[in-house]
């Protein structure tokens, strides 16, 4: 019978931290194959094609823009040379975000870059040189979390 009741303890102890346990409303940051193509810099994207959407390598500007908020979609030629210079992405949906915006633009500095992007199928996608995290809602700790895991870490990567 106590062992009856251990049990039942640690069941009930179990279930308990389960269902308080907050769940991420971003994924695992994934990795993405470094594009053949990420060597070549582009003046126009006239034929260039991106392994991915958005992109996190691939043929790009020779100049990266500067980081900060934007109030239009960056092209892939910018957005992978700001990535290649080791920079981090963060955009987003401009109709799923809710009342976020003001929070998302906090995460803007010299290396981050905060942009809307229309053709998202998800509200918000972090980027970094062959990296992403995708967010089906705004989560402050998860993008923070990954823009201090990623930015800075292009030039590393890149050499690899």
């Amino acid at each position: 019978m106590r062992k009856f009741f251990v049990c039942v303890n640690l069941l009930l102890l179990l279930l308990t931290q389960t269902a308080c346990t907050a769940e991420s409303d971003c994924d695992i940051p994934r990795q993405e194959p470094l594009s053949a193509s990420s060597s070549l810099h582009l003046l126009e994207s006239v034929g260039a094609v991106w392994d991915s959407s958005p992109p996190t390598s691939g043929p790009h500007y020779p100049i990266a823009p500067a980081g900060g908020v934007y109030d239009f979609t960056l092209s892939p030629l910018e957005q992978v040379a700001f990535l290649e210079s080791g920079g981090v992405i963060v955009q987003y949906h401009p109709n799923r975000i809710e009342n976020n915006l003001g929070k998302l633009t906090l995460l803007a500095n010299n290396n981050v870059i905060v942009s809307p992007n229309p053709t998202l199928d998800i509200p918000v996608i972090g980027t970094a040189w062959t990296w992403k995290i995708s967010c089906k809602n705004f989560d402050t700790t998860a993008l923070r979390g990954f823009i201090t895991d990623y930015v800075g870490k292009a030039e590393a990567n890149h050499r690899k």
